[in-house]
């Protein structure tokens, strides 16, 4: 929920002051290029933005406090996004502190029947299929997804590589509230607070099984130099940020990790997949109790989609370019920690288990921070965005990109900012859409 403002600071500001300060402000950061691909603005409404999930709340508000919750919850998504683009273009505390005042004042004076509702962008370039003539172009590319899935159901049936080290995520005592004590809202949404947050990403955080010594194989910290960003091995660190999703009429938390990488490195000259920057999303979708319903995981670039069934009963949908689903049920996160196996250079998921630790496999404490951080970096020239304004890591590209342009996914393989995960290349789904475990389970 939006944070309070004190009374002293919330009335130095008028409302009048606050809307001429906002569009200023806007018009500054376009002037500057400074932009958030990964939230939705609002026309008319600088104080709100929305993204996938709320564009399908708004659509089901019927009450004032559905309103009233709805607009907070755009108010914090602007308020999030503001911050960091404030702070690229140097904003100091004062501004931060007027910010807030402001976004708190100007949701509290909306009245939520003015809100137009704002269509989402997907993440597909319809241009870029029709140039490439989609319809025959996915048909030409279905035997090498096929050969692709085969691929990687081979990967799971497989021993596992020889775990080289183990990175574990921050000691964290007591135990979060389950989601179904934090949904007593309106819109029967689970809102952890900070603390119930903190405690909730702790509890579920993986361990990350590196299968070889190689610096490029160990998740490490993201820091943006003058030449570009780069990755540090010698600062393991999971990038963090919760979300939400709708399964057979539940409003489900989800909490998602990410891991960078320096490099995935060549495998022959040839090797279309290479490139500077490699990462993971392991995200955790919970039940309402606090048991795991499943897990799924997808590489920085929106691909090799996989899914992990903890609950029984979660089959896969007939879909052309399905995820990939783990062939037997996984270890419950809420019971027990949870080690993810990673394949070396190409840091697939290829096996999940109950973490043991054992005295010949080194072992070092992650630390963790929000994903919002990677929107503003400091650098020797102030901040920067590690995505640029289409939510991608240029210096990150591949070269499959040249292959796959047809599919209508631009730039294939780059890295790129989550709310813009496009997931599949026959059809569109997309990492963060609120109907995705609608479309992957097959209906009871």
């Amino acid at each position: 929920m939006l944070l309070l403002t004190s009374a002293a600071t919330a009335a130095a500001v008028s409302d009048g002051d606050c809307r001429g300060w906002l569009e200023d402000q806007h018009q500054r950061l376009q002037s500057l290029g400074i932009t958030d691909p990964g939230t939705t603005a609002i026309p008319g409404y600088p104080h709100l933005r929305t993204n996938r999930w709320l564009a399908m709340l708004q659509s089901e508000v019927v009450s004032d406090g559905d309103a009233s919750q709805w607009l907070a919850m755009a108010g914090q998504v602007a308020l999030d996004s503001w911050r960091v683009r404030l702070r690229r273009a140097d904003g100091d505390q004062a501004e931060q502190e007027r910010l807030e005042t402001c976004i708190n004042r100007q949701v509290a004076l909306s009245a939520f029947p003015g809100v137009p509702q704002v269509t989402v962008d997907d993440n597909y370039a319809t241009s870029l299929r029709v140039l490439g003539l989609y319809p025959l172009t996915r048909l030409l590319a279905m035997p090498s997804i096929n050969g692709y899935r085969r691929e990687m159901a081979a990967r799971f049936l497989a021993a596992r590589p020889k775990a080289h080290h183990h990175y574990l995520p921050p000691a964290f005592p007591g135990a979060p509230p389950p989601p179904t004590e934090l949904s007593v809202n309106y819109l029967e949404v689970p809102l952890p607070g900070k603390a119930a947050r903190n405690a909730l990403l702790a509890q579920y955080a993986p361990v990350i099984t590196s299968g070889s010594d190689n610096p490029w194989d160990q998740p490490g910290r993201v820091l943006m130099e003058t030449d570009g960003p780069r990755v540090d091995p010698g600062q393991p660190t999971a990038y963090q940020w919760i979300g939400w999703t709708r399964f057979r009429g539940h409003n489900l938390l989800q909490l998602n990790y990410q891991f960078w990488f320096t490099r995935r490195p060549a495998q022959g000259r040839m090797d279309l997949y290479a490139g500077h920057l490699d990462s993971l999303i392991w995200r955790v979708t919970l039940k309402p109790d606090g048991n795991v319903l499943f897990y799924d995981s997808i590489h920085g670039c929106g691909c090799y989609h996989k899914v992990y069934p903890v609950a029984k009963g979660l089959k896969a949908a007939d879909l052309p370019d399905a995820p990939i689903f783990y062939p037997r049920l996984a270890a419950n996160a809420r019971d027990t920690r949870v080690a993810l196996h990673l394949d070396p250079d190409t840091h697939y998921v290829v096996g999940i288990s109950r973490f043991e630790p054992d005295r010949n496999t080194p072992t070092t404490t992650y630390r963790t921070t929000s994903a919002d951080s990677l929107l503003a970096l400091p650098t020797p020239r102030g901040y920067q965005s590690l995505y640029d304004e289409r939510g991608l890591v240029p210096s990150s590209r591949r070269r499959e990109r040249l292959l796959l342009w047809p599919l209508g996914v631009p730039s294939a393989g780059a890295m790129r900012q989550p709310g813009t995960h496009a997931t599949a290349f026959i059809g569109r789904r997309h990492f963060d859409d609120p109907a995705l475990p609608a479309q992957i389970f097959q209906q009871p």
